[in-house]
Order: C-alpha cells, then sequence, then structure tokens
C-alpha cells in the first residue's frame, strides 16, 4: 500500500498491477468498517458501488486504470500523468489515514454503510449519538447535531439516492467487479479473494 513512482526497470504492465494491488490494499483499509459487515456478494457488490461513486483517491485510480490497457500507447503515455498525481494523492490519503484516530474512519465507514442500508443523514447522526459513536455535546455544552450532519454529508456527497442503490441491489450484476475489459487485470478474482480473506482476519 505504498504506490511507489514506476521504476526505471519495472514495465508498464507491472506499475499498473502494483498500483491495482495497492488500491485493493487501501480498499480493505479504509472500509473494513463496511465490509465487515456483509457477505461475500455484498463485499464484491460495494466494491463496484465504491468505484462508480467515491471520490477518494484508490477509487478514482482504479477506474482510470481500467481504461489504462484499452487505450493506445500514445493515449496511454498522456494518461500516466494523471495516474500518477492520482497515486501521489493515494499515497498522501494513506498517510492520513495512519495518522486519523481510526474512530474517525470508523464513523466514515458506519455512516456509508447506515447510507446504503437507508437512512438519512439525519438518521445517521441521530443513530450515532444515540449510540455513542458520536458525541451529542461538545466540552462547552454546545450541539454538535449540525456539525456532525455536515461532515457525514461530505462522505456521502457522491452517492446516488437511496431509490438508485435499490435498483443496483437488483442488479445481476451487483457482484461482479466491472473495471472494463482490462486484460493486465486478469488475477483480479484472485485479488479479491484476498481481500476477504483479509477482512475476515480484522476481527
Amino acid at each position: 500500500m505504498q504506490f511507489l513512482p514506476k521504476l526505471e526497470n519495472q514495465t508498464e504492465s507491472e506499475y499498473i498491477k502494483e498500483l491495482m494491488a495497492d488500491c485493493l490494499d487501501l480498499h480493505v483499509f479504509a472500509k473494513s468498517e463496511t465490509i465487515q459487515t456483509l457477505d461475500e456478494k455484498n463485499q464484491i457488490g460495494i466494491m463496484s458501488f465504491y468505484l462508480e461513486y467515491s471520490d477518494e483517491p484508490q477509487y478514482e485510480l482504479l477506474r482510470l486504470l481500467g481504461f489504462y490497457s484499452e487505450i493506445n500507447p500514445e493515449a496511454q503515455k498522456d494518461m500516466l500523468p494523471k495516474i500518477n498525481k492520482l497515486a501521489d494523492e493515494a499515497r498522501a490519503y494513506v498517510s492520513k489515514l495512519n495518522n486519523q484516530n481510526p474512530e474517525i474512519r470508523r464513523v466514515r465507514g458506519s455512516a456509508e454503510y447506515l447510507y446504503l442500508e437507508g437512512s438519512s443523514p439525519e438518521e445517521i447522526v441521530t443513530e450515532m449519538i444515540d449510540t455513542g459513536v458520536l458525541e451529542e455535546f461538545d466540552i462547552n455544552k454546545k450541539n454538535l447535531f449540525e456539525n456532525h450532519l455536515n461532515k457525514i454529508k461530505t462522505y456521502i456527497k457522491n452517492f446516488p439516492t437511496h431509490s438508485k442503490i435499490e435498483e443496483l441491489k437488483q442488479e445481476d450484476d451487483w457482484d461482479t467487479l466491472d473495471l472494463g475489459a482490462i486484460e493486465v487485470l486478469d488475477k483480479i478474482d484472485n485479488d479479491l479473494r484476498s481481500i476477504l480473506v483479509k477482512q475476515k482476519n480484522l476481527h
């Protein structure tokens, strides 16, 4: 999960595969609170959901990598700076998460999961306060509901409506990871199975 720059003796295919593995590892690390509550089908479905809607760098990078092998060499050359930029952002995000109180990561994962299960942002904040996940007041007795609500809304700002989410869950490919026709990612099934093994070891 280092998102290292491409080495001189490294082929572009090797570099892309390494970035893919880093993105999958970051997915597990950042979303453990969400994926550990789901069965295998929905763990893969939620991965597809994040790929489609999340603005976190690991998913933005995966979306870009999904098209890399499908374009001509000149276009690939033009795409590399964007890939490198997103890899830099992902590396910075890893550093941020490592220095962050794990509770913050738990709040985001829980909020995303509750939204996917049909809760509104207001309902999410209320439930988290009621269960002690979030504080109701600060040390000066100021009510923190609106602060929490604004933060939760930033987490889900790119997510679709609940009705759209229910439509997605009913689709046949909800449990299929679709990154496009990507020959360089022929080992994706093994990578995902490794994710599930890592997830089970989280608790």
